[in-house]
């Protein structure tokens, strides 16, 4: 089978290589490969269709949309392009730009928690001040203040916390999520891309904020209510942390409303952030 493009994600990454060729509009086959595991992505005009990972020896094979989204995350490897070569299957149902946004979305958190775990390594190495030497004033203050609160998060007790909350009626999916840095530090649940949702939220909460100040409200922001036609999704800022919410979806059909904040508010006061 002749190959059209062959290059390495060094060059050219996933992203940019995907944007480009999908302007043809044809049937075509990326095949990915960095010495490890090796991927495979189909594009049927325009639409990213189908994907595949496979690992050594064939071993621990995935298809669909996640395998999209790990791929996305390679900095090394080779890739070839391959033309006029019809997916085995169809595994994916969203527009490819959608799936590059929430893909470099995702890497952009796991390179922002890759980085808090490098300084944490480096309090207890004692060469931070060499690591933050090759950042700017600004990136530094950032990471030393990200560190503080994530060294100050009991994640066991968010756990069970977030196991707290899955136990209401109707309860769907549940997260924790610092909507100053935009980090997502615990989920649980499913029915729904919860890290997207928490994502989504963080815009939602930073707007309503945005709009009391510019309209000089006294007080502060307890929740937010958004009614769905088949769910309720609640947020919950928490008094003694403010720059957390607990997130939360219910099915409407099965969730009392009323008692869900109660139990949100009464969740709030025993949970213990300090390691």
């Amino acid at each position: 089978m002749t190959v059209d493009i062959e290059g390495t994600l060094d060059a050219m990454d996933l992203p940019t290589l995907i944007q480009f060729i999908a302007q043809d509009g044809e049937q075509i086959l990326i095949h990915l490969d960095n010495d490890t595991y090796t991927g495979a992505i189909y594009l049927d005009n325009k639409d990213l269709c189908h994907a595949e990972l496979h690992g050594p020896n064939g071993e621990d094979s995935l298809a669909g949309e996640e395998v999209i989204y790990e791929l996305l995350s390679w900095q090394t490897g080779t890739f070839k392009v391959r033309k006029k070569v019809p997916p085995p299957t169809v595994s994916i149902h969203k527009n490819w730009d959608f799936l590059l946004m929430e893909g470099l979305r995702r890497v952009d958190e796991r390179r922002r928690l890759e980085e808090l775990e490098t300084v944490e390594d480096a309090f207890e190495d004692e060469s931070l001040i060499e690591i933050l030497a090759h950042m700017s004033d600004e990136d530094a203050a950032k990471i030393k203040e990200l560190v503080k609160q994530n060294k100050e998060i009991n994640m066991a007790n968010v756990k069970n916390t977030l196991k707290s909350i899955m136990d209401l009626d109707g309860a769907i999916a549940t997260a924790l999520v610092d909507w100053e840095s935009g980090l997502t530090l615990g989920t649980l649940g499913s029915g729904l891309n919860v890290e997207l949702a928490a994502a989504g939220n963080t815009n939602v909460v930073r707007s309503k904020l945005a709009v009391m100040k510019d309209l000089n409200l006294k007080g502060g922001l307890e929740d937010i209510l958004i009614t769905l036609t088949e769910q309720y999704h609640l947020i919950r800022i928490l008094e003694s942390n403010p720059h957390l919410f607990l997130y939360v979806a219910l099915n409407r059909s099965q969730a009392n409303l009323g008692m869900a904040r109660l139990k949100l508010s009464s969740i709030e006061h025993d949970l213990d952030l300090d390691a």
